[in-house]
């Protein structure tokens, strides 16, 4: 797995489609329960987590590549990189998107945070 950290893997693939999935299945349901700025925020919330995601890819794969393609640290500091990289965004929707609709942002992104951890968990 160390070594296989790229956007042609099976299961990064597997796991960018089900974050999109659920963002857009969230945001269906946001824009029926609160409206068009519900679905925005809803996208907005899962797609904080897809773009961090593709992030951690391209950071761990540079890293592996530039190494022996072993070890942990080229995945902690992706790993590192992702945080960062979902805090800002987060920080910048929050700031400048005044007709947010907190709870659709903030359930869809950690409902896709949780798909992040629980498709590389399943073997498939």
């Amino acid at each position: 797995m160390l070594s296989d950290v790229s956007l042609q893997s099976p299961t990064i693939r597997r796991m960018l489609f089900v974050q999109l999935g659920i963002t857009v299945g969230f945001a269906i349901i946001a824009g029926i329960v609160s409206g068009e700025h519900g679905a925005v925020s809803a996208i907005l919330g899962g797609l904080t987590n897809v773009f961090a995601s593709v992030i951690y890819v391209f950071v761990a794969n540079l890293g592996l590549r530039q190494g022996r393609g072993d070890g942990l640290w080229p995945l902690l500091r992706a790993e590192l990189v992702k945080l960062m990289f979902m805090a800002i965004q987060l920080g910048i929707v929050l700031k400048f998107y005044a007709s947010l609709v907190v709870p659709a942002l903030f359930i869809t992104f950690f409902v896709t945070l949780l798909a992040w951890r629980m498709t590389l968990l399943t073997k498939k």
